[in-house]
């Protein structure tokens, strides 16, 4: 760069291993740029150079740079100012940034550092998750198991009394109060198994994904039919996996069962698997109208939902599921539709069973 004389300063500020740009005060016209900015936000210097950040798109919101030459002008510097910006590959990212003026041959430009705290951020709030779902179970068994006496205590009775002759013309009654009993039960049971590390203290098993969602295709068919839906699959043979069959089975029709809430009559849902970086991936995209952004960081939450009739447990079951076989839920949505993918880590021979 013609202006940065002095070789030390260009050495430190081209090698730095932080995103860094210097930039014209007025318009933000970027003069220079290291190679870890250009990596960080997937363009090459040719495009940057000359450019402004409003031009390139790569703060989110058009005010934030406006906010830092606010702070830059009552501090002479500016430390942690947080946002988000927007990269060439359509990835969003959440940044942190540091200012300070520096002057190249008598004129005073800006000197950005960026700090990349994506991964951060979504450690943080895994954690939180994580955090709360912890808290649910050590209030969660106590409390199951006081509903649950009493639950047990009215069937009981509910049962006894329906079977006698002076109640015959209330069988519809019983029928219907012993259902509610049920479904509060199930809701209980869904509830505890969020949070157990095994709910089903059942075996787990290296199994193949394809077998296991080839046994289930019949259920899941006609399912489809019954909401007046298609079912694709685009099973693949992949590497086997170490999985607690009920529960993964129960995981599927939770995602399929929300994917086709999601669609209108007359939509497909898909289901497919791939390998990907030594895991196994299980793909579950519907085409409805996608989740709001608003709740899209609070799902998993145990009673978030946006049916009208629904409990708020089938995703934190999922998620639950998913914590307990070592994988993760990546979930991408838009007005076209949703996909959520759960990456399972391949099973190595060397693990012991």
């Amino acid at each position: 760069m013609r202006l940065i004389k002095n070789e030390l300063f260009l050495k430190v500020f081209m090698s730095n291993p932080c995103p860094m740009a210097i930039s014209e005060i007025s318009d933000g016209t970027y003069i220079e740029v290291n190679d870890a900015l250009l990596d960080t936000l997937s363009y090459c210097k040719e495009e940057v150079i000359g450019k402004t950040p409003l031009e390139l798109g790569i703060f989110l919101d058009s005010i934030d740079r406006q906010k830092m030459l606010q702070l830059l002008n009552e501090h002479g510097y500016f430390k942690s100012f947080e946002t988000f910006v927007s990269c060439k590959n359509g990835n969003i990212l959440n940044a942190v940034f540091n200012g300070e003026f520096i002057t190249i041959e008598g004129r005073p430009y800006l000197l950005t550092v960026m700090n990349n705290i994506t991964v951060k951020r979504q450690y943080e709030q895994e954690f939180i998750r994580l955090e709360n779902l912890n808290l649910i179970s050590q209030m969660s068994a106590g409390i199951s198991h006081e509903i649950r006496n009493p639950i047990t205590t009215v069937r009981g009775f509910l049962q006894f009394f329906m079977r006698k002759p002076a109640y015959a013309h209330h069988q519809d009654y019983f029928e219907l109060m012993i259902s509610e009993l049920d479904k509060a039960n199930s809701i209980i049971t869904n509830f505890l198994s969020i949070t157990e590390s095994d709910p089903l203290h059942s075996q787990y098993i290296v199994q193949d994904l394809k077998k296991l969602l080839e046994r289930i295709q019949p259920l899941l068919e006609t399912n489809a039919l019954e909401k007046h839906n298609r079912l694709h699959y685009c099973i693949a043979d992949t590497p086997v996996i170490l999985i607690n069959e009920m529960e993964i089975r129960q995981m599927v029709f939770n995602l399929v069962q929300n994917g086709f809430d999601a669609m209108p009559m007359g939509g497909t849902l898909t289901l497919k698997t791939f390998s990907q970086d030594r895991h196994v991936v299980l793909v579950v995209q519907d085409h409805g109208t996608g989740i709001d952004e608003t709740i899209l960081d609070k799902l998993g939450t145990p009673f978030l939902t946006t049916k009208d009739h629904g409990t708020g447990l089938g995703l934190a079951v999922c998620y639950g599921i998913a914590h307990r076989h070592n994988a993760k839920i990546n979930v991408t949505t838009s007005s076209r539709g949703t996909s959520f993918e759960v990456h399972f880590p391949i099973y190595q021979t060397d693990h012991k069973t």
